[in-house]
């Protein structure tokens, strides 16, 4: 048995019931042209019959995880992906969404150029009619902002030792991510990458935004 490298890159996909849509994200990663990652994907108690569709990927790609656990939503999902993650970065894909092939490179390429910087986002490029573009701010729920002026969590790029010594994911009802760079932002530097290789597809989505001020000029 040939032995496995250890990840520098795990990527954690959350899932719930998105049997329909989730081989899409898994293509993407596999047809990554950075090589040395792992994939956990975080099963948050799916009912629709979803690890018949996963679990013969994970069987083929060694590199592959698969957990499950009861339904507890996606910053529980995120946060237990954390904890089982083997590579020395980590970064997230949700299951309605995929990567360019360059993705993983690119961020991982900017780390690396970039050794002042503790944590990247963005990067997204919108799939979707224009008007799905704008999703509720939830720090002002009455009004709608650009998801490009969001920080959509999955693009999060980081060392594993920033997520673990942030506390991960806050369990809160929206926008974990936005409490995770609360936390994060006076401890660590956080940068904004401009490469457009997120493919965020708005279909079908009810996605709530909060991060308006905490990243601005960073």
């Amino acid at each position: 048995m040939t032995d496995i490298p250890t990840p520098i890159i795990s990527v954690i996909l959350p899932v719930y019931n998105r049997r329909h849509v989730i081989m899409r994200a898994l293509n993407s990663v596999e047809q990554q042209s950075f090589r040395n990652y792992e994939l956990l994907i975080v099963d948050d108690g799916s009912t629709d019959g979803l690890e018949t569709v996963v679990i013969p990927e994970v069987l083929r790609c060694p590199h592959w995880r698969y957990l499950k656990h009861t339904n507890r939503k996606v910053a529980w999902s995120r946060n237990i992906g954390i904890r089982a993650a083997l590579g020395e970065f980590i970064t997230f894909l949700d299951s309605d969404d995929e990567y360019l092939p360059e993705h993983l490179q690119l961020r991982y390429d900017y780390m690396l150029a970039h050794p002042e910087v503790d944590i990247i986002h963005g990067g997204v490029k919108i799939d979707g009619p224009e008007e799905t573009h704008w999703v509720v701010d939830a720090a002002e729920p009455t009004q709608k902002i650009h998801i490009n002026d969001c920080c959509v969590g999955a693009t999060l790029f980081a060392g594993r030792k920033v997520f673990l010594e942030s506390g991960s994911f806050p369990i809160v009802p929206y926008s974990p991510e936005y409490h995770f760079l609360q936390k994060a932002a006076g401890r660590y530097r956080i940068e904004k990458v401009a490469f457009p290789t997120y493919i965020y597809h708005t279909a079908g989505e009810d996605r709530i935004c909060r991060n308006r001020g905490i990243l601005k000029n960073r």
